[in-house]
C-alpha cells in the first residue's frame, strides 16, 4: 500500500495517475496470473477515463466504452461483477490471448462522484481451489486500487471547486466594478445599476459577467485579477 501512497503523491494529473495505476495493478496480477488488465474511471460531469496494460487492450476497452458493453455497464452502472468464462468476440479483437482466456470485469469503488471498473483477461483455472484464490487475489489488488482512485478523486473534486470558486470570485469582482462603473456615469444607486447590467445581459442574450468585463474594459483595458492568499 505504501507504493501506492507514493505514486498517488508523485502522480496527481487523472490520465497519468490511471496509467501509473493500472501499470502497478498489472504487476500484481500478473502474479496470479492475468494476462492483461484495464482500468475505468468515469467521474460526474467529466468524460470517462481508460487506461490498459497494453495499447492494445486500452484500445479494446475505449472501444466497448463507446459501444456502451454491457459488461463495463454491469460493473460500471450497477456496482456488479460480470464475468465471461470464454473472451467475447468484441473484447478479443483480433489479439491472441489464447483460446482459454476469460474475463471478468469488477466494479471498483471510487467514491461518492465517481464509479470505476477492472476488467482483466486471462485463463480460467480448471481447478476450483485455484479458482477461489486467484478471485481472492484480484479482490485484493481491486481494494487497493479502489483506495488509490477514492482519493485521487477527492483530490480532482477538491481541486476543481477551488477553481470554481476562484472563478466566481473573479466574476463578482469584475460585475462589482461594472456596477461602479454605470452608478458614476448615471448616478443611480447600485440596485438600478446591476438593474441596467441585468437587462443589458437578457438583451443581448449575454452571461452577466462577459457584459460586465465588456464594460470595465472600456474604461480599463486590463481586466483586474482576484488574488488569493494563503
Amino acid at each position: 500500500m505504501h507504493e501506492l501512497v507514493h505514486l498517488l503523491l508523485a502522480v496527481t494529473e487523472p490520465q497519468a495517475l490511471l496509467t501509473a495505476l493500472t501499470a502497478h495493478t498489472h504487476e500484481h496480477l500478473q502474479r496470479l496470473g492475468a494476462s492483461d488488465c484495464a482500468l475505468v474511471l468515469r467521474r460526474r460531469n467529466q468524460p470517462a477515463l481508460t487506461a490498459g496494460s497494453s495499447p492494445a487492450l486500452a484500445r479494446v476497452v475505449e472501444k466497448r466504452l463507446a459501444d456502451d458493453d454491457d459488461d463495463l455497464a454491469t460493473a460500471l452502472d450497477r456496482a456488479r461483477t460480470a464475468a465471461r468464462l470464454g473472451l467475447p468476440s468484441t473484447w478479443a479483437s483480433g489479439i491472441a490471448w489464447g483460446a482459454q482466456a476469460g474475463l471478468l470485469v469488477v466494479p471498483a469503488n471510487a467514491g461518492p462522484t465517481a464509479r470505476a471498473a477492472l476488467a482483466i483477461i486471462g485463463r480460467v483455472p480448471a481447478d476450483p481451489d485455484h479458482r477461489r484464490a486467484l478471485l481472492a487475489g484480484i479482490g485484493r489488488v481491486r481494494n487497493e486500487a479502489s483506495g488509490v482512485l477514492r482519493l485521487a478523486v477527492r483530490l480532482a473534486d477538491s481541486e476543481e471547486i477551488a477553481q470554481h470558486r476562484a472563478l466566481a470570485m473573479q466574476s463578482r469582482t469584475i460585475i462589482d466594478m461594472a456596477v461602479g462603473v454605470i452608478m458614476a456615469q448615471n448616478r443611480c444607486s447600485a440596485d438600478e445599476a446591476f438593474d441596467v447590467l441585468r437587462r443589458a445581459s437578457n438583451n443581448r442574450n449575454i452571461k452577466l459577467r462577459e457584459v460586465a468585463a465588456d464594460l470595465v474594459q472600456r474604461v480599463h483595458p486590463n481586466l483586474p485579477q482576484t488574488v488569493f492568499t494563503e
